[in-house]
């Protein structure tokens, strides 16, 4: 059983186009709204881990298909990344931001190795971190930018936004991993 909506489509096997409509759909939410569904990313998570037994967490279909272990440290990096920007932005409006390649990240540091467990308690922890970020700054400091070198200048609330939908592309990603590992009969 799929972990509930926030009101839009998100998980792998989407058209472009379909992405596009629902990261719209999340941008077009008031502060009050994204704050509340960012607050609940990393319990939704913990929603959809609860469904998944711990032993299919290794579990990939095919070479370049991540795992639900290294999907919790791709989330937790991503966190990590977020925490900074935020912290940026807020700080230092208008300063640069580092990018980050998520496959490289993978490879090299060895996402499938890595404790799962470790990287499940790190997103937790940060995203309660980023969340209180996000409760103390007044509405105005939401329109602060960092200058990312490809995405050019992002306003907190862009960032917020992003991460509340890439949370859920992600949650559906691990949902299908396990229809693939039931189906190959695990």
């Amino acid at each position: 059983m799929p972990v509930p909506s926030l009101g839009f489509i998100a998980g792998p096997g989407l058209t472009p186009a379909e992405n596009d409509l629902a990261k719209k759909k999340v941008q077009g939410w008031n502060r009050a709204r994204k704050l509340k569904a960012f607050a609940l990313g990393a319990e939704r998570v913990g929603e959809s881990l609860r469904r998944f037994p711990k032993p299919m967490w290794g579990f990939t279909p095919g070479r370049a298909k991540w795992r639900i272990g290294e999907v919790l440290w791709h989330l937790a990096d991503q966190e990590a990344n977020l925490y900074v920007r935020l912290r940026r932005a807020a700080a230092e409006p208008g300063s640069p931001v580092s990018p980050y390649d998520q496959d490289k990240w993978s490879s090299r540091l060895s996402y499938a190795k890595a404790d799962f467990d470790q990287a499940w308690a790190l997103l937790r922890l940060l995203r309660k971190a980023n969340t209180d970020l996000l409760k103390r700054l007044p509405a105005p400091a939401w329109k602060a930018k960092v200058k990312h070198p490809e995405g050019g200048m992002l306003s907190i609330e862009y960032l917020v936004g992003q991460n509340i939908w890439h949370i859920e592309h992600h949650i559906g990603q691990m949902a299908k991993r396990y229809r693939e590992w039931k189906e190959k009969g695990k």
